[in-house]
C-alpha cells in the first residue's frame, strides 16, 4: 500500500537544512524598511505617515476598538501607541471615547475626515501589492499572505 509520504515540519529540519533563521529575519526587516519607505513616500503629500497610515487602515475593519487592543494588535508599545492616536488626534482623523463600561479605557472612533483618506490607503496598497508582486501569482501571494499571518500571530501570543 502507497501511503502519501508526511509532509516534514519546519521544526524538524537540523542544522545544515536550507532555511536559516538569520535570513528569514533579514528578509523580513529589509521588507518592512522598504514598505515604510514606500508608505512615506506615496503619502508624502498628505499630512499622513506610514504609522499613521497604519492605525487609520485598522480602524476601518474595527471602528471603536480600543487604544490597548491597536497596542496589541501592532505589537507597539502603549506609550508609542497613545502618542500616534494622540497625534491622530490632534489632526481630527481620530476621535478618543472613555469606555462607558470601563473608565480606564480609551476606545477610538475615525472621524468623518478619517473617511476621506480610505482611497488613498486603498490605491497605496495596490501601489504597493502591484511592485512587489508584480511577478508573483495571486495564489502564491495569497499562500505567502496566510503563512506571514500565522507567523505573526504565533509571535504576538
Amino acid at each position: 500500500m502507497n501511503l502519501p509520504k508526511r509532509r516534514e515540519h519546519v521544526t524538524e529540519l537540523k542544522a545544515g537544512d536550507i532555511i536559516r533563521m538569520n535570513t528569514i529575519g533579514k528578509n523580513l526587516s529589509i521588507i518592512y524598511r522598504q514598505f515604510t519607505v514606500f508608505l512615506n513616500r506615496e503619502l508624502a503629500d498628505s499630512e499622513l505617515t506610514a504609522t499613521e497610515l497604519m492605525y487609520i487602515g485598522s480602524l476601518y475593519d474595527q471602528d471603536g476598538v480600543t487604544q490597548d487592543d491597536l497596542a496589541r494588535e501592532f505589537c507597539i508599545d502603549k506609550a508609542a501607541t497613545a502618542r500616534t492616536i494622540q497625534t491622530l488626534e490632534s489632526k481630527g482623523i481620530l476621535l478618543r471615547k472613555v469606555d462607558e463600561n470601563d473608565r480606564r479605557a480609551k476606545r477610538i472612533y475615525l472621524t468623518p475626515k478619517a473617511e476621506k483618506y480610505k482611497t488613498t490607503i486603498e490605491t497605496v496598497q495596490k501601489k504597493w501589492i502591484d511592485f512587489c508582486g508584480a511577478d508573483i501569482s495571486k495564489e502564491e501571494f495569497a499562500a505567502f499572505e496566510k503563512i506571514l499571518s500565522e507567523l505573526a500571530e504565533r509571535v504576538r501570543r
